[in-house]
This record gives C-alpha cells, structure tokens and sequence, in this order.
C-alpha cells in the first residue's frame, strides 16, 4: 500500500476527559479486582480501545500520542495495514502450527531473511516465541558450546522474566527475590554509563574502558579464571535502566576482551532491534559482530508474538540443545515478522529514524539548560530518555518529580513509559511518526517539566 493510499494520522493529542474517565475506571476497578495485583495500572491510568499509528485512543474518547509502541513493538506504526492484512489471510491459512515439527514456507523465508540482514557470520536461526525466550536459548548455547558453566552480564539490565532471565538480568533487588539464591552462573559488573560512572569519572572523560578495566584488574583476578566463563550478556543500549549508551571505546575493549578468552559474545537486541536506534540491529553503531543475537519485539511487526536467537555456524552448527517451543514461530507471526521488515525496508525507515533523532534532540536537549532538574538527556535513534535530579551536583535521583512530570503527560495526552520508581521518563515512537507530532510531543512535554518542576 502506498503512503498516500493510506489513512491518515488522526488528531491526537485529544482530551474530552481527565483520565481515567468514567469508562476506563470502571474497567480499571474490575481489572484490579481479577488480574495478578502488580497490575495496578498506575502509570497508565486509562484502557485501550483502538491504536492506529501513533497514536492511542482510550474507551473515553482521548486519544494519546504514543511513545510506548507496544514496548518497541510498533516500530513500523500500530496496525500497519501491509502487515495486518498479510497476517490475517496466513491466520486463515495456517491457523497454529508447531514450527519445531512442521516446516512451513513463512518460517523458511523469514529465517533466510534474517541470516541476510545480521550482522557478522550470524547465519543460523533458532525460532522462539518471545525475548525471555530468546535469552533462555542464548544462555544454553553459550554454555553447551564452550562447555564453560558462567555468563558475564551487566547491572541494570533487563533480560525477561523467567527465573534464568531475571538472574542474568539485575534491574532491582525486589524483581531478584529468591532468584538469586536459587540461579547461579552470572557475573554482573557495572554497566558503562558516563553520566553516572560507576568508577567515578568525570562524564565527559569516562569512555567505559573502566568497566573493563575492573573486569580484567578484578573479576578475572580475585573471581574466576577467564577459562570458567562461556560468553557475556549485554544490551547494545540498556534500555529499562534509561537507555545508557555506551561509548565507542567499551566496544573495542570488550571485543577484545572476548577474542582474548573465547568468550562468546551474545547482544540482546529484543529492544534495540529492527530500526529503534537508527540501524537495523544497535550493534551496528560499534561495528560489533556477535556470535548470539536475541530479537523479539520489533521482529513482531506490531501484530504477532514472535522472537528469534540467531547464532553463527561455530555456535549453532550441528549443536545439540533444546530450544523452541509449540508457540514459535507460527506461520502467520512469521508473515507479519516478514512484512514489518519489508516496511522497513521499502519505506526507508532507517533513515527516518535517523531524521526523527535530530528532531528529538532538538525539542529535548535544550530542556538540560533550561531546568535544573532535568540532569540527562540521552537519545540514539528512537530510543530516548529524560533523567531528573534533585540536585544537579550530587545527581540525587528524583522519583516523584519524574512519576509527576509522566503523570502531567498523560494527562495532556502524551503517553510515556514510566516505571514506578525510576527518575527516568521514556519515549520510544515509531519509527513512521510524523516529524510535526514528535515536535508536538516535545512540546508537551517541556509543559509537564514547566509545571512540575518550575519556569525556565
């Protein structure tokens, strides 16, 4: 379908109620009232009725613009009409099929597709229904490889929620609890970060080599020798810890650090992948080839469950290991996982991506000088944080200030991601948002800042 066969855009932002509005909060009060008590809704106080896009419209009538996408889901744009309607023709078709037992043309085609758009020698697929999933299969292929029993990860990240996702993960304490003392094999060390460095430097001179540094002068001196490690764990751009960025250099000396010891190196990409950082795959910045790569999310094209760990012919080759599952890889998730590439291809995404960057610097990065509290702005691609401070010298993190500025969003009809008890608001669009509603959501969001925190 061509762009201007398209409907367009409706007028978001729209606000006919304060949300939650009379028929979100009945729903909200019955969804409380039977759902697992963690979903309380909090941050995200309305109920979806449609989303097309970029934007969101709740059971009231508002409608928001969207910087959730499906948690990086909806980087092509919600229901994208030349993936929908593939995908509904295969459900025709197909309905459910175990992939594992019985080959279909889609699967075939999609894990062709993908060996040809990795980086690297990546070149072998293994299907999976979802990121954890991903990770699960990565951690067994690092390990049943090498014949090595620990992973090297990093703090902060975020790796999914099964018990061996959680323990490779270390986002906070609570989400670990009786994880730890039940799953072993990982090491975390710091994440790079340069406007909190772990080790103390000063932001505009920590290239993150210290991270490495620390794992060489102290992990593989006083922890484990190097020859008891299978492979490290890392997120090109740590996304649910606000979106760190590691510097150029981190990547030399890890690279380096992993031909050193033959430690096979694993980039989770379920959420920097297909286009969220500019690129097709976040490690590509670095020019990082990994021997693993995790997808999910994107892979999706907004429509269907899906996820992949890809692997080269060293790793994957004529390995043995149980992976997969009755849901990877149905016919019709493989279809919208083929047509959202192809979007992204065809439209030229990548380098809207790129475009849409430069526009978010510009409406964000001037918030740093203008308000005392906002500390750290930090984009690459679409993927883009605002940390707030309570005090701009000590970087005391500021909480309530960010669940307020989130909540002063919402009610204006932007709609970020923000976790309860993090000082960090987030945004990921699609990658087709229009340049005019990125300007607006900028906007709206120096106005939350503004009331929140304080004028200029």
């Amino acid at each position: 379908m061509l762009e201007a066969d398209r409907p367009s855009e409706p007028e978001a932002p729209l606000i006919r109620v304060e949300p939650p509005g009379p028929r979100s909060a009945a729903l909200l009060g019955r969804a409380r009232a039977r759902l697992w008590g963690e979903l309380s809704y909090e941050s995200m106080p309305f109920v979806l009725a449609r989303k097309w896009g970029s934007v969101l419209e709740d059971v009231d009538g508002n409608r928001y613009i969207d910087m959730v996408t499906g948690w990086g889901s909806t980087n092509v744009g919600a229901c994208h009409p030349d993936v929908v309607e593939p995908v509904v023709d295969a459900l025709r078709a197909y309905g459910v099929e175990i992939t594992d037992y019985v080959c279909s043309e889609p699967a075939v085609a999609l894990a062709e597709k993908l060996a040809e758009i990795a980086p690297g020698g990546l070149s072998r697929v293994v299907p999976e229904i979802s990121g954890t999933e991903s990770v699960e299969t990565a951690i067994k292929f690092m390990r049943v490889r090498t014949g090595r029993p620990l992973i090297l990860t990093f703090l902060g990240q975020y790796h999914g929620e099964t018990q061996a996702a959680l323990a490779v993960g270390s986002q906070e304490p609570e989400g670990s609890r009786y994880v730890r003392e039940s799953v072993g094999g990982y090491i975390h060390v710091p994440y790079p970060h340069p406007y909190r460095c772990p080790f103390h430097r000063d932001p505009r001179a920590c290239d993150g080599v210290c991270v490495i540094d620390y794992v060489r002068e102290q992990v593989l001196r006083y922890l484990t020798p190097p020859d008891r490690i299978a492979g490290v764990m890392i997120e090109p751009v740590a996304g649910e810890a606000g979106v760190l960025i590691p510097p150029a250099p981190f990547w030399e000396a890890l690279t380096a650090l992993c031909r050193e010891h033959g430690w096979l190196l694993c980039a989770d990409e379920v959420q920097t992948g297909f286009g969220r950082t500019g690129r097709m795959f976040g490690v590509e910045h670095w020019g990082v080839e990994p021997d693993l790569m995790c997808l999910a999310n994107g892979l999706s094209g907004g429509v269907m469950p899906i996820g992949a760990t890809l692997g080269t012919e060293a790793v994957m080759g004529e390995l043995h290991a149980y992976a997969g599952g009755t849901f990877a890889w149905t016919p019709p998730a493989c279809v919208a996982a083929l047509r959202g590439i192809e979007v992204i291809e065809r439209e030229g995404l990548l380098e809207r991506a790129v475009e849409l960057e430069r526009i978010a610097h510009e409406v964000l990065d001037p918030l740093v000088d203008r308000y005392e509290h906002v500390g750290d702005v930090r984009i690459k691609g679409l993927y883009i944080a605002v940390e707030f401070v309570e005090e701009r010298e000590r970087k005391t993190p500021a909480v309530d200030l960010a669940r307020r500025v989130h909540a002063a969003c919402v009610r204006r009809g932007l709609a970020n991601i923000y976790d309860d008890g993090m000082w960090v608001v987030r945004w990921q669009p699609a990658l087709t948002m229009p340049e005019e509603m990125l300007r607006q959501a900028g906007a709206i969001f120096e106005e939350a800042v503004a009331e929140v925190c304080g004028g200029r």
